[in-house]
């Protein structure tokens, strides 16, 4: 393995476009980022709010970020140098980017704003979240396809809203939406998370899961294990949702797991097939199918440089796969996004290439 540090976003260069992709293929990044821009909350939100909105600021270190007074920051590097490409916050730069990588369309996540859930006046939060889903309306739109923003539901703390609030998202024109992977305090195979999971499935946009950055170690060797810890959260949340039955009793709902990579799936069913079957006289509630089955049937797991997951595509399913670049993160492809769409086109039929690099996101989300 080549152990040469690669440069940060800000400074990387993308070579010119080689690359010879089956005919038909239309690529889609499954997953990217924006940053919210300085001042957001406060010129968006109404005047009553504007003294205690968050603040979005960038300095010399970097973006900082001031939540209901308390600063989340994220800690050991200058945030310049991680996230500093002019293409964060600029459109056009980043579209530059985005042809000079041969993609046609990217599904675009948020910069911070997943934080706001830790906000403690629930109504100001959900007024955030507005501001923050109008203005990703906004741009999608303003983009002519090529920017899928990816809308954030705020409805985990109060259920019973969540059917109001899918008809708003909708009718402001987003097809993707996000909630909390582990928001805390809350259960999601609790029964009283049953009108979420009702309301999701009849609002028919498909339900984002995005890797979040946990701190659960401190000290020598923290960065490097922090970050690997939370590149591949999604094995119990996804055992749980299947074990728990949320899956099988709201089978047109369909769960994308974000940029956490794909290998894990494979051993993540088979070990779920295994339990279930061994354990099956105390299985609450009896499933109907294996928990391989709702896997294959509407969850979706996205990468970016995942050879091990190419390798077990039969396992993990054609259909279930979505390649991304995760602009414009360190851990992201940026640069290399040509170089591993021919790798996946190496290693795949022309039909099977063209589902990962595209078309299953196409399909997904209705692009």
């Amino acid at each position: 393995m080549n152990m040469a540090a690669v440069p940060w976003p800000s400074q990387r260069s993308i070579p010119t476009l080689r690359r010879t992709l089956p005919p038909g293929t239309r690529v889609v990044s499954a997953d990217d980022h924006r940053m919210e821009p300085a001042f957001f909350w406060e010129d968006r939100l109404p005047a009553r709010d504007r003294d205690r909105a968050p603040k979005v600021r960038r300095d010399g270190d970097g973006f900082h970020f001031e939540v209901e007074g308390r600063p989340l920051e994220y800690p050991g590097f200058n945030s310049n140098f991680v996230e500093g490409r002019p293409g964060y916050l600029d459109e056009a730069a980043r579209l530059r980017d985005m042809d000079a990588e041969g993609i046609e369309a990217s599904v675009v996540f948020h910069g911070r704003s997943m934080a706001l859930f830790s906000m403690e006046d629930k109504d100001l939060m959900v007024r955030c979240f507005d501001v923050y889903n109008e203005w990703v309306a906004e741009w999608s739109r303003n983009s002519h396809g090529r920017l899928v923003g990816v809308g954030i539901l705020p409805t985990v703390h109060d259920v019973a809203q969540t059917r109001d609030y899918i008809a708003k998202l909708k009718a402001w024109g987003i097809k993707a939406m996000q909630i909390p992977t582990a928001p805390r305090g809350i259960y999601y195979n609790a029964s009283a998370m049953e009108p979420l999971w009702d309301a999701i499935e009849e609002g028919g946009i498909p339900l984002s899961f995005h890797v979040a950055g946990p701190l659960e170690f401190r000290g020598a060797g923290s960065l490097g294990a922090n970050i690997t810890r939370g590149l591949q959260p999604f094995r119990p949340l996804w055992a749980l949702l299947t074990f728990s039955g949320v899956l099988e009793r709201h089978p047109d709902m369909k769960v994308v797991f974000t940029e956490g990579g794909a290998s894990w799936a494979a051993s993540a069913i088979h070990d779920a097939d295994n339990v279930y079957r061994k354990f099956a006289t105390e299985m609450r509630p009896r499933l109907a199918q294996p928990p391989s089955y709702y896997w294959h049937r509407q969850c979706y797991a996205t990468f970016m440089d995942d050879p091990i997951a190419i390798e077990l595509i039969d396992r993990i399913g054609e259909d279930n796969i979505m390649w991304s670049v995760d602009y414009p993160h360190p851990e992201s492809v940026l640069g290399e996004a040509a170089a591993e769409q021919q790798s996946i086109v190496d290693k795949l039929s022309p039909e099977r290439a063209r589902k990962v690099l595209g078309g299953n996101a196409i399909r997904v989300w209705g692009l």
